[in-house]
């Protein structure tokens, strides 16, 4: 049983490996003689702690996506991956992790949710992740998400001219191949790694970034994250 989780371990970092250095191809570029002045259009959403949503696309250059991908990859702390997205000029160069923590807060307050909630206490071992007020980092590969709120009906509202609401959240839904999802609090740090599985946060404040090829971040807080799959849980 030993071998077969080492085995299962090995595997999974392998994947991972693959696919952080995998640029992204050429196939979604009509002329491919010079990449760096071809654009791609990537999506930041921002979570806000009144639910609302703020949708912003970007046109960068091959390069730039596959280096932003790579560096967000690469910072193991939402601290860091704020930072690598303030340095893109992604985000404003005012917010921080604390910032987003209170507003984590002040979002389960909105929501009803008690802030006593003892993390320890709704952990669930196995392959099941179940989390309450904790950062929380989400990446995922062949990746769809979903947000449950009122999305569709202020979409529609926006059809008319002069009229532009932000679209407003409550619960967000990520699910893919291949994903990792990884929260921290001052009990515990988790990981679940899972092929394929799924994710749902209720009360997220932070940031999505969609990339092309149907990869997906979400870098913040969380006010409950949970989340299942086929593959592994480690707690350290």
């Amino acid at each position: 049983m030993l071998y077969n989780k080492k085995f299962v371990a090995f595997g999974v970092f392998i994947i991972f490996l693959t696919l952080i250095f995998t640029p992204i191809t050429n196939a979604s570029f009509k002329d491919q003689s010079d990449p760096e002045e071809d654009l791609l259009q990537i999506e930041i959403s921002e979570y806000t702690s009144d639910g609302l949503i703020v949708d912003k696309i970007f046109s960068l250059t091959k390069k730039e996506i596959n280096d932003l991908k790579n560096e967000l990859l690469g910072s193991k702390t939402i601290e860091k991956q704020l930072i690598v997205l303030k340095e893109h000029g992604l985000i404003p160069e005012n917010v921080d992790a604390t910032d987003l923590e209170n507003s984590m807060y002040k979002r389960a307050s909105n929501l009803g949710i008690n802030r006593e909630i003892s993390p320890e206490k709704a952990s669930i071992r196995l392959p099941i992740l179940l989390k309450f007020f904790n950062k929380v980092n989400v990446i995922y590969f062949g990746a769809g998400s979903l947000n449950i709120g009122f999305k569709f009906i202020i979409r529609i509202i926006n059809l008319i001219p002069f009229i532009k609401l932000p679209t407003f959240d409550i619960f967000d839904v990520c699910g893919g191949l291949f994903g990792v999802t990884t929260t921290s609090s001052r009990f515990s740090n988790n990981t679940l790694i899972t092929f394929p599985g799924i994710v749902g946060m209720l009360g997220f404040v932070g940031y999505r970034i969609k990339f092309p090829l149907l990869m997906q971040i979400y870098t913040g807080f969380s006010v409950v994250t949970f989340g299942l799959g086929l593959g592994l849980r480690i707690k350290g």
